[in-house]
């Protein structure tokens, strides 16, 4: 615990399986769906054959084990092509990313877990054999005269639109027949909304992380805390030697301005342990407001230290259950106090606590002690901060300098090992979406066949007849995308607060850029799904589509 690199890299491990314990489900819950469509249709689709088995003498058994046995196997097989891509070469794709932080990770270990193996692969075995055994069932109890004739197409009834005159009366043909067939295979407009918003959600998600995460850095140690380093005194120089740098650094002209602070680690309780919060007390409390910035994160609104109580960071509130006038309970060696809470103030890295010094002296009954030094450069004189800090080190009253360019690399560096993640993530969801499309739209244009061969009958064209389907396609992943970019909000939200570590606080925001990426990306899937369709359209064959059952 007291070594920085173990640390991070448990905190990196806390946030990887933080991420492995939301995503899984949702992805299970839209592969799930597509097996189960692709297992209930084909069950569907062989009504007849299972109508001239049954009329054979074949018992119920012996027909449903085909295809028991078919989705037993498929299942089986793409179980365990996942389990050997999920995880050996996945977390070896990630653990390598975070090489580059931990070079002396050698070894690279991916075991094959037996609990997560039997779990995942007896799911998908449980959902899709489920789903051929329930088709079954319900195809099986019809008589076998009844069997062997197609299934009535679903009737046509009138949808809501109709009622709205003023729309649908200016709605084209072509347009009102694509709105009527959405609402008339209702399974497919659920399926196919669902499975989108699905995709779409994650890939939301994949994009709001790398959000989230990629500019806290920025906006802790650039519009929070503007300071740009912070000198510690040499505890064992004279009073002389402190004054004598205080002086130093107040009339050089490369600093703007620098003030002396109480910086100190205190702890509060919670539950059963404890968190560590770092008390900052400013000398001047006019130099503290050029340092630092107090604000409220979603109103904006910017605050002043005033005696009226404690600032603390809001991730520290929020991990305490604190609001704003509530008392906080401290602990200052094995002492304790308690302090109002007059301002939680917008903060991302580590915990803090912001007092005045007449605030300190009424908490803890004793005077602060300075014993660092905050200091800001001069616009022009930024590039000159480590020689500003070496000439700083000369003074015997200073011990030692950190820099908050320093510390913003350092989180960067430890949040962009993230991006092989997040890469991950968005690769998966957008297969997915290829997935999803393509198995319903291969579905729905099995499944009217007869239909599609009488518009080519009737003298379509080719490209008039891929329009008429890729309307509805067209409308179903624009409808599942808006469905997504709702879901994936709510999801990113729920990921984000999950996946943070106790000392931090990522961003809550989704750039509108993320968006629009995820929207377009999942529209370029349906472009290309639509594309390797137009083939199987084309070779739609009128006369067998069309012969007659009897």
């Amino acid at each position: 615990n007291s070594t920085q690199a173990y640390v991070e890299y448990e905190q990196n491990a806390e946030r990887i399986g933080a991420i492995g314990k939301i995503f899984p489900l949702i992805f299970f819950l839209v592969a799930a769906l597509v097996s189960l469509t692709t297992m209930t249709r084909m069950v569907e689709s062989q009504r007849t054959e299972i109508g001239t088995l049954k009329a054979l003498g074949y018992s119920n058994w012996a027909i449903a084990r085909k295809y028991v046995f078919y989705a037993l196997s498929a299942s089986l097989i793409g179980s365990l092509i996942g389990l050997v891509l999920g995880q050996k070469l996945l977390p070896w794709v990630i653990i390598a990313a975070y090489r580059v932080l931990y070079p002396n990770l050698f070894v690279v270990l991916t075991p094959l877990n037996a609990y997560y193996s039997i779990m995942a692969s007896g799911a998908a075995v449980i959902c899709v054999t489920g789903a051929a055994l329930a088709s079954c069932y319900r195809e099986l109890v019809a008589s076998p005269a009844e069997l062997m004739r197609p299934s009535a197409p679903a009737a046509g009834r009138k949808i809501l639109l109709e009622h709205v005159g003023f729309i649908w009366h200016h709605m084209k043909f072509t347009s009102k027949v694509a709105v009527r067939n959405l609402f008339r295979y209702k399974k497919r407009l659920i399926m196919t909304v669902f499975g989108i918003a699905g995709s779409m959600g994650l890939m939301l998600v994949g994009f709001g992380i790398q959000d989230s995460i990629s500019d806290i850095a920025a906006i802790q140690y650039r519009e929070l805390q503007h300071y740009d380093g912070m000198v510690i005194e040499d505890s064992d120089a004279t009073e002389e030697e402190h004054a004598e740098l205080f002086e130093y650094m107040k009339e050089n002209e490369q600093i703007a301005h620098c003030n002396r602070v109480q910086m100190t680690k205190i702890s509060a309780p919670k539950g059963s342990s404890n968190i560590s919060i770092y008390l900052f007390v400013p000398e001047s409390l006019s130099e503290f407001a050029k340092d630092v910035t107090l604000k409220n994160r979603i109103t904006g609104e910017t605050y002043e230290l005033t005696d009226e109580g404690a600032a603390i960071s809001e991730k520290t509130a929020s991990l305490l259950g604190l609001k704003v006038g509530d008392m906080i309970p401290l602990k200052k060696g094995d002492k304790e106090y308690k302090v109002r809470v007059a301002v939680i103030t917008e903060n991302y890295m580590s915990h803090y606590l912001y007092m005045t010094p007449r605030v300190y002296e009424q908490t803890f009954g004793e005077k602060p002690e300075y014993e660092n030094i905050v200091f800001t450069m001069q616009e022009d004189c930024k590039d000159d901060l480590e020689m500003a800090g070496t000439r700083i080190l000369a003074y015997p009253g200073a011990l030692s300098i950190s820099y908050t360019s320093s510390l913003a690399s350092q989180v960067d560096r430890m949040l962009s090992t993230l991006d092989a993640v997040i890469l991950v993530l968005i690769v998966s969801a957008g297969m997915l979406a290829f997935v999803v499309l393509y198995n319903l739209n291969n579905i729905n244009i099995t499944e009217r066949k007869r239909e599609l061969a009488t518009l080519k009958v009737l003298g379509f064209y080719p490209g008039e007849v891929a329009a008429y389907v890729y309307r509805e396609n067209v409308i179903l992943t624009i409808l599942g995308a808006f469905a997504g970019m709702i879901f994936g909000k709510f999801l990113h939200r729920f990921v984000i607060v999950t996946v943070e570590i106790e000392s931090a606080m990522f961003g809550r925001n989704i750039d509108p850029s993320s968006f629009v990426y995820s929207f377009f990306i999942t529209v370029g899937f349906s472009i290309l799904v639509n594309g390797v369709m137009y083939f199987k359209l084309k070779k739609i064959n009128m006369v067998e589509s069309l012969k007659s059952v009897e």
